[in-house]
């Protein structure tokens, strides 16, 4: 049988999780894309690729969809916020504000879902599907846990000092990782790719994880300095149909004829 300040430990677990989860979606969005340390998605492009699959490529509207999104998950991360607050303060009006983030993250995993049927992406629909019942799983476990008194539970000192120096060196190996991916890879943003012959006067240029728009002009420019003899004729991709599917990379072709 769990002690009461068990209870409100896992409670309050319950509370950061969910508002550091919204806290970072927020961030993502507003950030986007591949920066230094920051690996996000284009949630825009990924949205107006969805509704061009349907046939609607007016931007305007991804744009709508992306400010229910982000609407719903700014009200999700707010209430869960406002419930850490009150649980950490001791007042019984975290149970109402974690009443009303939880509404809110089902709303926001519902109305993902909703456009993955439409879609029809499957990945995405399994995602969501699963985040929406681990929110209302997460409501069921927090109301079932709560006490008359929440109050968290005072360890002894040795243990704190073994949960520091865990987490300290977690902490430790996971910067170590990321830095050291950020001198190891992170160059690929900006860096030209080599053109791989795979036909006559035909060459492939496989995009790397976080390759933009700064990658294909540099790779366009390198192709045509190693190749002076040769001009382009065009460039293109996949067919729109496997093109719009869900891909971490791009991989485009260049055709050419030789240079009169």
């Amino acid at each position: 049988m769990l002690s009461r300040s068990t209870h409100a430990l896992i409670r309050l677990a319950i509370l950061l999780y969910w508002t550091l989860f919204w806290l970072f979606n927020l961030i993502d969005k507003a950030i986007g894309g591949a920066h230094f340390l920051w690996v996000g998605r284009d949630r825009f492009a990924q949205f107006q690729k969805y509704f061009a699959s349907a046939g609607l490529d007016a931007p305007d509207i991804a744009n709508a969809a992306l400010l229910v999104a982000a609407a719903l998950e700014s009200f999700a991360f707010v209430f869960f916020a406002g419930a850490l607050l009150h649980f950490l303060k001791g007042r019984a009006a975290a149970r109402s504000w974690a009443f009303a983030g939880t509404l809110f993250t089902l709303g926001t995993f519902t109305f993902f879902s909703l456009g993955d049927h439409w879609f029809g992406d499957r990945f995405e629909l399994l995602e969501h599907t699963l985040f929406w019942f681990i929110s209302l799983m997460s409501w069921v476990l927090f109301t079932r846990l709560e006490g008359a008194a929440d109050a968290l539970p005072v360890l002894p000192r040795r243990p704190w000092l073994t949960a520091g120096l865990l987490t300290g060196a977690l902490i430790l190996v996971t910067t170590t990782a990321i830095f050291r991916h950020n001198t190891d890879h992170f160059f690929q943003r900006t860096a030209p790719i080599a053109a791989e012959p795979v036909g006559d006067h035909l060459y492939k240029v496989a995009f790397p994880f976080l390759g933009g728009s700064t990658v294909f002009e540099r790779s366009i420019a390198q192709f045509q300095q190693e190749h002076p003899n040769e001009m382009i004729d065009h460039i293109y991709t996949v067919p729109d149909p496997l093109r719009l599917k869900k891909a971490d990379a791009l991989i485009f072709y260049i055709a050419t004829q030789d240079r009169p």
